[in-house]
């Protein structure tokens, strides 16, 4: 299973990304973010500040906490946004 160890931030909107394999490759999020625009929230990651909160989950997975947001029964929930590992790999160069 494929699984990202460690991320850095490369401005605008990159992250280098490594891999449990050993291979380092450079995911451009900004398509990604372009086209997940629908999702309430995701827009936030435009902003530079919160884009660098990235984080590495448990699974190997890209995400940022709490972007997606949504109401439900007058509440407004929160979600991860993430990207998965095998996503990420698939979509990089290196």
């Amino acid at each position: 299973m494929i699984r990202i160890t460690n991320i850095t931030v490369i401005p605008p909107y990159q992250l280098n990304c490594k891999f449990n394999s050993g291979v380092i490759k450079k995911l451009n999020v900004l398509p990604i973010i372009e086209n997940q625009k629908h999702l309430t929230g995701v827009e936030s990651l435009l902003n530079e500040e919160i884009f660098e909160n990235v984080k590495i989950g448990e699974f190997g997975e890209i995400y940022w906490e709490n972007i997606v947001t949504t109401e439900y029964d007058g509440q407004i929930l929160c979600w991860n946004y993430d990207i998965s590992p095998e996503f990420a790999y698939q979509n990089s160069i290196l």
